[in-house]
């Protein structure tokens, strides 16, 4: 992760290897849901190891004979890395194929039917167990700034992972919407229009953290219930706003570009369009697409965040974040580090 992006609090001292090997980098996909036991959609739990997400959806269409576009997955998952997740297949195609159902670094740990085909957000979020290797620095400045983490929350910015090794989607991104901002019809468009989207809210969350209102309300801010797509808007004078973003109950929201005629009256907006006047091109190509806007919030909780230390002393932290969270953003508050 760039370190060109504000922190919450100092930059970490410490420094550490993450995915040093796919253990060390453990995700598990929580659903939040029950599979329905009937329906026209096979549910599989596949566990895989150095795999993409994309390239195992394709393996699965090729062996049950169905479109890409039918295989259904909730988010990507990282490649290095020792990955669970539910992907959806529709079962007819399923019960025609007699051989077992398993790939080169993947296979199914469970399989039950289900009513619908999987789409992108659907499940609750994502467990982590993260061991990081070559510790250098002061334990007790790791554990304090844990303890800061449990009490505020962190940064929501997009993991570097969005934008392509090196950046290269960001790049590729202000050369198709620049030239062909309304024709998004590729996939790999679509992949580039969400990479910019992604990058102007990560602009605008670092605006407020050099400004120290990501978890204070401006006036006019619009407003996320944690854990919901819910909003409100921020109105002066109401007294339960402060209690409520301490306690991590609502936090203060961002934005997901795009077509912004009927919302640019709103403060919020007005408010943001000029943090990302440095980035005017690619904000005005966005709108240019007409991409409905949305919302996403700055601040990014987790569950049962805990630090333990390995025989080797090094840090392994465990935690679940929410759907969209990353977890490299958490990291990044703690420690520096590359991504292979």
């Amino acid at each position: 992760m760039p370190v060109d992006l504000p922190f919450m609090a100092d930059q970490p001292t410490a420094s550490a290897r993450i995915k040093v090997s796919p253990e060390h980098f453990k995700v598990d996909e929580v659903l939040g849901f029950e599979p329905d036991g009937t329906g026209q959609h096979y549910l599989f739990r596949i566990l895989k190891i150095n795999r993409n997400t994309a390239d195992v959806a394709r393996e699965l269409s090729q062996m049950f004979g169905v479109r890409l576009v039918d295989v259904g997955y909730s988010g990507r998952k990282d490649k290095q890395a020792v990955a669970r997740q539910w992907f959806s297949v529709p079962a007819q195609s399923v019960d025609a194929v007699s051989s077992s159902v398993e790939g080169l670094g993947w296979k199914v740990e469970k399989r039950c039917r289900h009513g619908r085909k999987l789409r992108r957000g659907s499940h609750r979020g994502n467990a982590f167990d993260i061991r990081l290797s070559g510790f250098k620095g002061c334990a007790s400045d790791l554990e304090q700034r844990v303890l800061d983490l449990q009490r505020q929350g962190f940064p929501n910015y997009f993991g570097s992972q969005r934008f392509g090794h090196q950046g290269r989607n960001i790049d590729e991104a202000r050369r198709i919407l620049g030239t062909d901002a309304v024709r998004l019809r590729r996939p790999s468009h679509q992949m580039l229009l969400s990479a910019a989207r992604s990058w102007l809210f990560n602009v605008v969350l670092g605006q407020r953290l050099l400004e120290n209102t990501w978890t204070r309300p401006l006036p006019g801010d619009i407003m996320m219930l944690a854990g919901s797509r819910s909003h409100f808007t921020a109105e002066k004078g109401d007294s339960m706003l402060p209690e409520r973003l301490a306690s991590l109950d609502i936090h203060v929201s961002g934005p997901l570009w795009g077509d912004v005629k009927a919302v640019q009256d709103q403060p919020a907006w007005q408010r943001e369009c000029c943090w990302l006047e440095g980035e005017a091109e690619m904000r005005d190509s966005v709108a240019r697409t007409g991409a409905n806007p949305a919302r996403r919030a700055l601040r990014a909780t987790f569950d049962d965040l805990t630090l333990k230390w390995t025989h080797d002393s090094n840090p392994r932290l465990v935690f679940t974040l929410g759907r969209g969270c990353y977890a490299t953003s958490l990291l990044r508050e703690l420690v520096l580090f590359d991504l292979p």
